[in-house]
């Protein structure tokens, strides 16, 4: 082990290094990812209390304070923690919020953002997420997909095009595991903030939502969201001639609302299957 020494103050101060940064994502009572990890949760114990125990022992395996963005589902909101090795925590003031946004790169090349995900740092989540999609694993996919889309949303606003391919990943991923009320909604999202920007590829992310909606078979919640996928459908037709699925696509949707047997609409899909390339960011 290196022997300590005293420090040499003839010279200039090393910059302080920021504390280590997690992220982490609780999606219910249960269960939470830290960096993308399953937080272990004890019979008895609270989600929030495993969290701080898990930064705790970061803490200590460091040496020194750490610090999360913990995105809340629970309690929908977003808050910023440091945690100290004896297991006390604070929240940082505002005054703070440099000193652990811009800790120097590894390769020495200047500061850069903890807490703005870089391009490697986004490729790298949804590695994990397609490899938790090709395992199977649907639920950690899912929740990855929930965790990158919260943190995007969270640093560059709903619209932004990763947020936006985050969240179609995370409709992909909910289609996939046969949650279509989730995927009906997440795809349904997407397609209004698309339709909002005038994007070109609106018209294909109403078809994806309008796919997911003709899985629903709760009847309330499919009219509901067949409004919105007619008032979007509606808005794509006006801004663009629509190609023969996308049209059939619509014809659907008004059928639910116009037809005798609306009632009693197949719920099994007419073809509009969504695009296996949704993963892709």
């Amino acid at each position: 082990m290196p022997e300590l020494t005293a420090l040499d103050r003839s010279g200039p101060s090393a910059p302080a290094l920021a504390p280590p940064h997690f992220d982490v994502f609780v999606s219910d009572e249960h269960q939470a990812l830290l960096d993308g990890e399953r937080v272990g949760v004890a019979d008895g114990e609270s989600v929030h209390e495993a969290i701080l125990d898990l930064l705790q022992q970061h803490a200590r395996d460091r040496q020194g304070p750490v610090r999360a963005t913990v995105f809340d589902r629970l309690d929908a909101r977003t808050v910023c923690i440091e945690v100290a090795p004896d297991g006390s925590s604070r929240i940082p003031g505002p005054d703070e919020e440099g000193s652990w946004n811009t800790a120097p790169s590894a390769e020495g090349n200047g500061p850069e953002s903890d807490r703005h995900p870089a391009p490697a740092a986004v490729a790298e989540r949804v590695r994990h997420i397609k490899e938790a999609v090709d395992g199977g694993d649907t639920e950690h996919a899912g929740l990855l997909a929930a965790a990158l889309r919260e943190r995007l949303a969270g640093d560059h606003g709903a619209g932004h095009p990763q947020a936006l391919e985050a969240r179609a990943m995370e409709a992909y991923v909910a289609h996939l595991a046969g949650d279509h009320p989730l995927a009906t909604s997440l795809a349904i999202g997407v397609a209004r903030i698309r339709c909002g920007l005038g994007d070109a590829r609106a018209a294909d992310d109403v078809l994806r939502a309008t796919a997911a909606w003709e899985r629903l078979l709760d009847e309330r919640a499919a009219s509901a969201h067949g409004r919105e996928l007619l008032h979007l459908w509606t808005h794509v037709a006006d801004q663009c001639r629509l190609g023969p699925a996308h049209a059939e696509a619509m014809r659907l949707v008004e059928q639910h609302f116009t037809a005798p047997d609306a009632g009693t609409r197949v719920h099994a899909g007419r073809g509009t299957a969504v695009p296996q390339d949704a993963c892709a960011l």
